[in-house]
């Protein structure tokens, strides 16, 4: 047999040529790396803190959308910042706007080239915005800054630092106002239950419980948990558990912005409809009787918030309190009403003394009626000692009472199943 040939045919030498080319082109462009990379990255210049200096005084004075954009650096990341940041001071309000240079932008510390500058934020909240008609706010920001070539800087993001992050810094903010609310969305907010519908419901859960509320109920509707987290001054870990909460979003500033609802969309979009209704109406009582900062008991507080919340509820008793109903069932019946200490846990187990404060409400609503409730919490709000305010709604000591809700638990119990 004649031995082959081992030349390779035209065909396949053009095949192996080409194939050579794609592999030089490829090792000169080297696309695996552009996921790893990520921006181009350029050196903090050394004069990083006046220019930050003279951006931010830049920003503060800005009165336009193109001059805030300018002002923040060219950068994509940093005119997407300015762009967001403009659209949501305007959906605010927002007026007399101040950041200050306080120190940091000069060392990079992240792989993708950008260094940390701590500022000081002020501004005014304007009344359509919920958050308190000319109050000032403040805080102390952590601001992402990147460099180019030239030695110019962006700011190109915001982060919550000792304070809680201003909402306008969180993301892109719009503000739907309707008869009696106003929910303030960052990045759309959690888009899978009708806030706007539910804080008109919850809104006329409180009236039928006390009528003469006034004000809007405010709902701060972010599109994470990481934003809930920042705009509320807590550590993600501290609001996993929670649902909602009402506070005032200047917590621990000086500052005295009015109490919002801020929702937590990891937990509150995953609620059915009913009982997302509940805690938004429980958090609008907070808000419109003024609880927020009182020194009331919790259990006052907490078991009247549920008790205008659920007065309307059609859902059976083995719902409503079927945790705190199972354990007196098995022979865990409460010895004392709900501590302050009862409400400070998470996971299990606080359901079921939210549920024990519910049912104080709803013995005292079957006795006295719901006007003698309403006196009762009113007067515990304004400051009367508690042992007065039983004494003079009901004519109960605590002891008494504490003894015939033992009692109504018991027999509540024994009837559901």
């Amino acid at each position: 047999m004649a031995e082959r040939s081992l030349r390779p045919s035209p065909n396949v030498a053009a095949v192996l040529v080409l194939a050579l080319l794609v592999g030089a082109l490829l090792v000169w462009q080297r696309p695996w790396n552009d996921a790893d990379e990520g921006p181009t990255t350029a050196a903090i210049p050394s004069d990083a803190p006046s220019r930050l200096t003279a951006a931010l005084r830049d920003l503060s004075s800005a009165s336009s959308e193109d001059e805030f954009v300018a002002a923040s650096g060219d950068l994509p990341d940093g005119r997407a910042f300015g762009r967001r940041t403009w659209a949501s001071l305007r959906a605010l309000g927002a007026r007399d706007v101040s950041l200050r240079y306080i120190s940091g932008g000069d060392v990079a510390d992240r792989a993708d080239g950008s260094a940390r500058m701590v500022a000081e934020v002020s501004w005014r909240s304007a009344r359509t915005s919920g958050l308190g008609a000319g109050t000032v706010h403040r805080a102390s920001v952590a601001f992402r800054v990147r460099a180019q070539d030239d030695g110019s800087l962006s700011i190109v993001g915001a982060e919550r630092r000792t304070t809680a992050l201003p909402i306008w810094l969180a993301g892109k903010v719009a503000v739907e106002r309707t008869r009696g609310s106003i929910v303030l969305t960052v990045d759309g907010g959690q888009d899978r239950l009708p806030v706007e519908t539910m804080a008109a419901r919850a809104r006329s859960a409180v009236e039928r419980t006390v009528p003469d509320v006034r004000g809007d109920v405010v709902i701060v509707s972010p599109r994470t948990q990481e934003q809930m987290a920042s705009v509320v001054g807590q550590d993600v870990s501290d609001v996993r558990q929670i649902a909602a909460v009402t506070t005032s979003l200047d917590r621990g500033t000086g500052s005295s912005g009015s109490p919002v609802i801020v929702l937590n969309p990891a937990v509150f979009a995953t609620m059915d409809r009913r009982a997302a209704q509940v805690v938004l109406s429980h958090e609008a009582t907070h808000q419109l009787t003024g609880a927020v900062g009182t020194a009331a008991e919790s259990w006052v507080v907490e078991g009247f918030a549920d008790y205008a919340a659920l007065r309307g509820d059609t859902a059976p008793l083995a719902v409503s309190a079927g945790q705190i109903l199972a354990q007196v069932r098995a022979g865990a019946t409460p010895r004392t009403l709900p501590t302050p200490a009862d409400f400070d846990g998470s996971g299990h187990g606080l359901g079921a003394v939210y549920e024990s404060a519910w049912m104080v409400f709803r013995l005292l609503d079957e006795d006295h009626g719901r006007a003698a409730v309403v006196r009762f919490y009113e007067s515990v709000l304004d400051g009367t000692p508690l042992a007065t305010a039983l004494r003079g709604s009901f004519g109960l000591d605590e002891k008494e009472l504490t003894a015939r809700w033992r009692d109504y638990l018991t027999k509540s119990a024994s009837t559901v199943s």
